[in-house]
């Protein structure tokens, strides 16, 4: 044993004498190489301790300093390494390629984004500071003062284009980038006020209740604001089985592991007898330490007021964590069942609650007319919630009964997301509830309309009473429907690469949050159809909403639908058996998945193109409606969904809408008559020049709804009731390309006053 010791430590001194002196031997770095790698290191190591902060600041300085420690130490070591694997083969000093390596992977990950504007910005630094930093270290150790007028020259000019591009740079990052004022179809003008009498009282104004707060939550919770003194106490519940990888870390920061998930809540509340309709609101994904569930206080103030209990939930321990999540080598895992089944956790204790004497909700809570409400991941909760809702047991564990069945009438999805969750590996199809979501033109983070795909996914059955309806916003991002994230829809400096500056002020994007869905949940919750009218045109709210531009959608369980194109591969049949489809001098005509901004949705539409210049006719595509098996009421109206997807068009879209019955009699309307179909809104979220890297359209449904009395008032011989045929006759703009999807015949027998 001794002369193995022995020997152990004669081969450590060799292996250390060899190591000391292979670094003697390397080259010292020349003044511009040294210079080069302090400014560059200096500036990633400013900005790395800049987002570090940014994300873990919030967690005090001692977890500040030790996570940013142990980072910089783990990059130390993957860059030396990189670097002494590079020196053999790289006449670059391996000195220079270590911190130049580190600095390319800490300004990277400060500057998270999408990936190719993430490596051109990477690039674009450390080329910058390289140049810069290695002239002005040559210059400071008097290298040019003996050179040559040429090599001077040469130096000067460099030394100019450095600077010009360094500074470039640094004003580029901190510049908010620039504003597209132009709003050319704005709702005070696509939506003239003579056509829109005033008949509704604003649902964003405050109502008559005077509001109380309450906070309840588990005993001892993370956060005293759901601990005090006249909190309501609640039980924890054990959630392990629907999420994974639930580190110790994120135990030891919150105190509690999935088997014992609290029940956390801020409460706002009318001052009255009730019952009230129950209102529970989710935040989505963002920082665990920086917390989300008070930035809807907003809604909860003007709803309570309006006679609604609001609740705003706590999931922030669900959310990112880059402390507890090893920066982000370590993260927690399929949580998104949670946060939909957190919901239903929460109902039940209201439901305790409601039916309990001497608790402050006894008696107050209508749970047959309850509204969930979801925010990014949440807008993607509140349907797992819906769905999970109506299931006798957990879809991916038989073993998991679910005994819920609460009254959830209504489901509004703020800049949701889509497919991140499916239960049994199936999208979430949902029947028979009404359905909202809002979304942004400018979302940095859910960027794509994905709220558009479980749109296409609400059903109705025959005889029931339900809508849905979506509502494109112009300027409106991810986070200014909660107040808490603001403008920045990206970690940290992520937020630089963003044009903010062509984002609706935060006041804007609240008050069209309120005015939409206070709407809704008065049509809804409260059964007051009239707001309906709102959905299925916003001129009824264009002197409450913010004046940007807007593309909605609507559909109602009225509504028979006689084509959807998500049926079968055959373009000449309608999805109600028995009808036809027929194109004639068309360009393009084809049913695909409609193209999103990064991949197909999950949903098909009829794609037409035409070009009249180039037909020998006018082109056209009519609707044959099956002989038997629809009813078509004359008060009713013909109703279908377009989006333009033309990529260089800026104008409006018009065509001519014809109709016919049995007998031949034709009646003719422009889609003008009902608002012009707008072009795909243009939503360049990352600065300028970068903007093309990402897309910048996608096709967004525009609904129409056509009255067929009104086509008889252009022919009195047309026969609404025998209706025919409906026919789109592209006589108006001289060329195009457009989807089409949900044509359909609704019954209008039940029409508000305001949607007279």
């Amino acid at each position: 044993m001794a002369e193995t010791k022995l020997s152990e430590r004669v081969m450590n001194r060799t292996w250390r004498k060899r190591l000391m002196t292979t670094v003697r031997r390397l080259p010292p770095l020349s003044p511009g190489w040294k210079g080069a790698a302090i400014a560059l290191s200096g500036t990633a190591g400013i900005l790395f301790l800049v987002q570090s902060y940014l994300l873990i600041g919030s967690r005090g300085p001692g977890d500040y300093v030790i996570g940013t420690a142990v980072f910089l130490l783990a990059i130390a070591l993957i860059s030396g390494g990189i670097a002494g694997l590079l020196h053999v083969a790289k006449r670059i000093p391996s000195r220079y390629i270590g911190p130049a390596i580190a600095s390319f992977i800490l300004l990277f990950i400060s500057f998270i984004g999408p990936m190719t504007v993430m490596v051109i910005v990477t690039l674009s630094i450390l080329a910058g500071c390289s140049l810069s930093g290695a002239l002005v270290y040559r210059w400071m150790r008097g290298a040019y003062r003996e050179a040559k007028t040429l090599k001077k020259t040469a130096a000067g000019i460099a030394a100019a284009v450095t600077a010009v591009m360094t500074i470039g740079i640094g004003t580029w990052l901190v510049d908010d980038g620039r504003a597209k004022l132009a709003k050319p179809y704005r709702l005070s003008v696509t939506k003239p006020a003579e056509r829109y009498p005033a008949v509704l009282d604003n649902p964003a104004e405050p109502g008559p209740y005077p509001v109380r707060t309450l906070t309840y939550g588990s005993k001892d919770s993370y956060r005293a604001v759901f601990n005090a003194e006249d909190s309501l106490i609640t039980e924890p519940v054990d959630g392990s089985a629907f999420v994974a990888n639930w580190s110790s870390l994120r135990t030891k920061t919150f105190g509690f592991g999935p088997e014992a998930m609290p029940l956390n809540g801020l409460v706002w509340y009318p001052d009255g007898d009730g019952p009230f309709p129950l209102v529970m609101i989710v935040h989505g994904n963002h920082l665990a330490t920086d917390y989300s569930d008070p930035g809807y206080a907003y809604l909860g103030e003007l709803l309570a007021s309006r006679g609604y209990i609001v609740v705003s939930i706590d999931e922030n321990f669900l959310n990112t964590s880059p402390f507890d999540d090893l920066f982000m080598l370590n993260v927690l895992e399929n949580e998104n069942p949670a946060r939909g089944w957190l919901m239903l956790e929460h109902l039940k204790v209201w439901e305790e609650w409601n039916g309990t004497e001497g608790n402050p909700f006894h008696g107050k809570a209508d749970m047959s007319r309850i509204a969930l409400i979801g925010h990014s991941r949440g807008g993607e909760a509140v349907t797992v919630a819906a769905a999970y809702n109506r299931l006798p047991a957990s879809p991916e564990n038989g073993g998991i009964a679910f005994d819920y069945g609460f009254g959830i009438r209504s489901v509004i999805s703020l800049a949701g997301t889509d497919g991140q969750y499916e239960p049994a590996g199936r999208p979430t199809e949902l029947t028979d509830l009404n359905y909202l979501a809002l979304q942004g033109s400018h979302d940095m983070d859910v960027s794509s309309f994905a709220g558009a795909a479980q749109y296409s996914r609400i059903g109705f059955t025959p005889g029931s009473d339900y809508f849905k309806a979506s509502v494109y916003i112009y300027g409106a991002n991810h986070g200014q429907f909660n107040t808490v994230w603001g403008r920045s829809d990206a970690p940290g400096l992520g937020n630089l690469l963003y044009n903010r500056a062509q984002l609706i002020p935060q006041e804007e994007q609240l008050q069209a949050a309120k005015v939409l869905i206070s709407s809704f949940l008065e049509a809804t919750l409260y059964e007051k159809t009239e707001y309906r009218a709102i959905f299925q045109d916003l001129g009824h709210a264009r002197e409450w909403l913010p004046d940007t531009m807007y593309i909605h959608d609507y559909a109602d369980s009225r509504t028979t639908l006689v084509s959807t194109f998500d049926e079968d591969i055959d373009l000449t049949t309608t999805t109600l058996p028995g009808g036809q489809l027929i194109g004639e001098q068309l360009a393009e005509w084809k049913e695909e998945k409609v193209e999103m901004k990064f991949a197909p949705g999950p949903y098909s539409a009829v794609r037409l193109g035409w070009d009249r210049d180039r037909a020998r006719g006018t082109p056209s595509y009519t609707i044959v409606l099956p002989d038997t098996g629809l009813a078509v009421p004359p008060d009713g109206s013909i109703v279908f969904s377009v989006a333009d997807r033309s990529e260089a068009r800026e104008e409006m879209t018009d065509l001519t809408v014809q109709v016919e019955d049995v007998h031949g009699n034709t009646a003719s309307m422009p889609l003008s008559a009902a608002g012009g179909l707008l072009p795909m809104l243009e939503g360049g979220i990352v600065k300028w020049p970068l903007t093309s890297l990402m897309p910048t359209r996608e096709p967004v449904f525009q609904t129409f709804a056509f009255r067929l009395s009104d086509f008889s008032r252009v022919n009195p011989a047309f026969q609404p009731e025998r209706l025919s045929r409906i026919r789109l006759v592209f006589d108006k703009t001289a060329a195009g390309s457009i989807y089409l999807r949900d044509v359909g015949i609704r019954d209008d027998v039940a029409v508000s006053h305001a949607d007279e």
